[in-house]
């Protein structure tokens, strides 16, 4: 799919491809590489300067290829994008090429694009939302291609440890819930498996989820199989 953005990337005009002058100037210093910019966040509401404010106008599958092309931005904050598949998917196809951003926050529920989310060079993520079923398994698909990743810090299901179990170097896991719930058997059960099978592993944050007396016991169990 880059193929077909690189032919038409020195002949693009940047206000036909934005909805509004403030995209369209966070967009151009994207596109240039700008050092000043290496935090970028992606909203639906303006809240400081440097942001982009996602709208309908905005070819996300031009924002994603210019992030793709970067080589300044360190960290990605994606709390916004519209639940348009095609927009999602084209968006996280064009920024797969990137090589500097590190860091990456994902606080929205997103759709199936997040089963193409292909990051290899992210060494950190963050995953603020509480997923269940077919989105679990989508973000569980995208995570197994974050093979430099050294930290995560999200929920836990079957199938998102399986993906991280896979992860050569992740060293670090904080274990995320809405509003600090206690965490449910399977996903105690989840945990232990964590535990078990990644063998780089070496932190477990735990501060902000209740285990109870089932996950005490299967958090002992995993413990012992490490």
């Amino acid at each position: 799919m880059n193929y077909q953005y690189d032919a038409l990337a020195s002949s693009v005009r940047l206000k036909d491809i934005t909805s509004c002058s403030r995209n369209r100037a966070v967009l151009h210093r994207i596109k240039n590489s700008d050092p000043g910019l290496t935090c970028l966040s992606m909203l639906d509401e303006p809240e400081d300067e440097d942001e982009f404010i996602v709208r309908e106008g905005d070819d996300l599958g031009w924002l994603g290829y210019f992030i793709g092309r970067n080589e300044k931005l360190k960290y990605l904050s994606v709390c916004y994008l519209p639940g348009d598949r095609e927009r999602g998917v084209k968006f996280f196809f064009g920024m797969q090429r990137n090589k500097s951003i590190k860091g990456v926050d994902i606080c929205n529920h997103l759709n199936e694009s997040l089963s193409v989310m292909n990051l290899p060079h992210v060494t950190s993520m963050s995953f603020e939302c509480q997923l269940e079923g077919e989105y679990a398994h989508y973000f569980a698909l995208g995570l197994r291609r974050c093979t430099s990743l050294k930290e995560y810090s999200g929920q836990l299901t079957a199938g998102i440890v399986e993906s991280l179990t896979t992860l050569p170097i992740l060293e670090k896991v904080h274990v995320w819930k809405n509003g600090g719930l206690a965490i449910s058997r399977e996903e105690c059960m989840a945990l232990r498996e964590l535990l078990a099978n990644a063998n780089k592993l070496n932190h477990l944050d735990l501060s902000d989820v209740g285990l109870g007396d089932d996950g005490v016991k299967l958090l002992v169990e995993g413990l012992a199989c490490s």
